[in-house]
């Protein structure tokens, strides 16, 4: 399947679950066992840990300590340095942008001891704030670390941000956005799980879940656990 035919494909996808799995299968076949998305509400930093995030090829665990944490958390991945040169640039740029650099080299040595070593950063850029970042990692080659790879890879990860916009146009028009908490009961609900299921997954009480659940009622403006269920998964604002 050429480059040219991935574009094409991307008009042809109807559902932002489709379209993850579609983004996931063109990295996988060029040769990268990692992807992450990011897509914050506008408004806020493109790298803000509480924003709407899927990623795929490594643990919770390591998305945490090395994403959030490592990169995020100790300032290497900052909005001036991601998205102001509107380019592609790899994770291993990271250590002459930022001003920490005995961290970050800390933090890469601790990467690539669990086999995450290099991979492409994109900017995107989408209607009305709608900025991201996404990335393909861990590469089983260095020749997909050159500048023409990335320069190839760019313009897909754009053409896809721009359809999950096309898709989920009112993905941020809520007035109030979901907490991490409301996002995570309501993506149980989804499919399926009773109030004392989750309270047994997450740790928290009965009570604290029915709270929850009634907060996300009014922010998405229904009446019901179905309802909220449907919308949020159709504003692509919880995945199953």
């Amino acid at each position: 399947m050429t480059f040219e035919h991935n574009l094409l494909q991307l008009g042809r996808i109807s559902s932002p679950a489709r379209l993850w799995s579609f983004a996931i299968n063109v990295g996988t076949v060029a040769g990268f066992q990692s992807a992450i998305y990011a897509c914050p509400p506008p408004h806020k930093k493109p790298t803000d840990p509480d924003t709407i995030v899927r990623y795929r090829g490594m643990s919770d665990a390591e998305f945490q300590k090395f994403a959030v944490d490592g990169l995020i958390g100790q300032g290497h991945l900052t909005n001036a340095n991601s998205l102001i040169n509107a380019k592609p640039f790899r994770w291993t740029d990271l250590a002459e942008l930022t001003s920490d650099k005995s961290e970050f080299l800390n933090l890469k040595a601790e990467a690539n001891s669990v086999g995450i070593d290099d991979g492409w950063i994109f900017p995107l850029f989408g209607p009305r704030g709608r900025d991201g970042l996404a990335s393909f990692g861990k590469p089983n080659h260095p020749d997909l670390m050159t500048n023409e790879v990335g320069e190839k890879l760019q313009i897909f990860a754009q053409m896809s941000h721009i359809r999950l916009c096309q898709l989920t146009p009112d993905l941020f028009e809520i007035e109030k956005p979901l907490s991490k908490r409301e996002m995570q009961i309501v993506a149980w609900v989804a499919v399926g799980k009773s109030n004392s299921e989750i309270s047994s997954i997450l740790g928290i009480s009965e009570n604290s879940i029915d709270t929850c659940m009634r907060r996300a009622f009014l922010k998405l403006d229904v009446h019901d656990r179905t309802s909220a269920a449907v919308k949020a998964i159709s504003m692509d604002i919880v995945r199953t």
